[in-house]
């Protein structure tokens, strides 16, 4: 992945087979209304021209807090998407108030189309 943070497809048109979001850090639940807000990750696919093709939340601290280290399976919300040539997919970590807390923990989306693992 470059440094803007998202990964090219470059070969034949592929799915999903399976994939993960892992925190390296613990993150408590926290309402959308606390102070601060809380923190939505999302997946979005954009074609070799630019336009969004899908997009998936992946997680929602408003929802769950989730455990260091303990994958989440978020297979089931991209395993749908048909990666052509060319495709990029960008992962978002949002606020949905002011911004994203300086103290939320890294994160990695990890992912297998076919045989072949990238994250």
């Amino acid at each position: 992945m470059g440094p803007a943070g998202y990964g090219t497809i470059d070969f034949a048109g592929e799915t999903i087979k399976q994939a993960t979001l892992l925190f390296l850090a613990s993150v408590a639940q926290a309402n959308s209304t606390a102070a601060g807000g809380s923190v939505l990750v999302a997946a979005s696919q954009f074609n070799s021209a630019g336009s969004s093709v899908a997009s998936a939340t992946l997680y929602s601290q408003a929802a769950a807090s989730q455990a260091a280290l303990t994958p989440i399976d978020v297979s089931t919300k991209l395993n749908t998407w048909n990666l052509s040539p060319g495709d990029i997919v960008v992962l978002y970590v949002n606020s949905n108030t002011v911004g994203i807390p300086a103290s939320f923990p890294t994160l990695v989306l990890s992912g297998t189309i076919d045989s072949v693992t990238s994250s």
